[in-house]
């Protein structure tokens, strides 16, 4: 696995065409490089630094994304070269054209080339907090 400037890639994105295209901004699968470390990251929601929530779908899951960010950040990587899955959860189908506008936008700042990861995304009943729309679990690899 080689990227374009000729360093080793930490994950490969693909999907086939032996099965549907995927139905939004995700890949069907990934492969980590073994020059890397998985980092698994807890499930974010958005919820700013200083506490605050956005109060609707879109901003908290932008703020989620920033927040998936700053983790893979602060351990040394970043979210286009190494973000591999996504599982994000969404508190209501009202919800969902916000939270596809908040990847959508996020992802064409990380992704421009729509090399997308992983992301399997359902309907829950509720998430911890009632005010929490959605909340996205994720794992990235790092330089390792």
């Amino acid at each position: 696995m080689e990227d374009v400037v000729g360093k080793p890639a930490l994950v490969e994105r693909r999907s086939t065409d032996r099965i549907a295209p995927p139905l939004g901004a995700y890949s069907h699968a990934a492969r980590v490089s073994p020059e890397g470390a998985v980092l698994h990251i807890a499930g974010q929601v958005g919820n700013a630094p200083d506490g605050t929530v956005a109060p609707d779908a879109y901003g908290q899951t932008v703020q989620a994304l920033r927040n998936i960010a700053a983790v893979v950040e602060d351990a040394g990587g970043t979210p286009a070269e190494g973000l591999v899955s996504l599982f994000t959860m969404v508190a209501s189908r009202e919800a969902l054209p916000g939270v596809r506008r908040g990847i959508g936008e996020v992802f064409a700042e990380w992704f421009p080339e729509g090399d997308y990861p992983i992301n399997s995304l359902c309907v829950v009943a509720g998430l911890a907090r009632e005010d929490l729309l959605v909340e996205i679990a994720s794992v990235a690899v790092v330089p390792g």
